[in-house]
């Protein structure tokens, strides 16, 4: 298994833990269908932090980013009520997330160690159908990779 494999998967896992989360709506990796109300988290590129050893070889830093989209299938239309209603389970999401970040509280990765878990993007509608869209935020995963 590869190592961003186990990341997301391990990723996964974590937000399971958050409380606004439901337990029982499918949480997918990577995929979402059409109906609401399901979850996934998505690999998002990130760029690789490389430096130079004594040896002149360029080798990957001990500190990566990983970059990765929580998002959702929801409920959407006119009512204006639902929308907010989405928009304020993000928040709850947003708050949860630093809240495990200042606790220190990360999954385990077999690949390192996870030093923080911070959104980057606010929550938005990134896909909008007739009665069901895709709300997601997107999040930084920072890691020191084993030696």
């Amino acid at each position: 298994m590869s190592h961003s494999v186990n990341n997301i998967e391990q990723l996964r896992l974590w937000f399971r833990e958050c409380p606004s989360i439901v337990k029982s709506n499918h949480f997918g990796i990577n995929h979402t269908s059409e109906k609401a109300v399901e979850y996934a988290i998505f690999s998002s590129p990130s760029t690789l932090s490389y430096r130079e050893n004594v040896l002149g070889e360029r080798v990957l830093n001990d500190i990566q980013t990983e970059n990765f989209i929580f998002a959702s299938k929801e409920n959407y239309g006119a009512d204006i009520e639902q929308n907010l209603l989405v928009l304020g389970w993000y928040q709850d999401i947003i708050t949860w997330i630093i809240q495990q970040n200042n606790a220190g509280t990360f999954p385990t990765i077999e690949n390192g160690r996870v030093l923080s878990i911070l959104p980057t993007l606010t929550a938005y509608p990134a896909e909008v159908g007739s009665s069901v869209a895709k709300y997601q935020i997107q999040i930084a995963m920072r890691y020191k990779i084993n030696q």
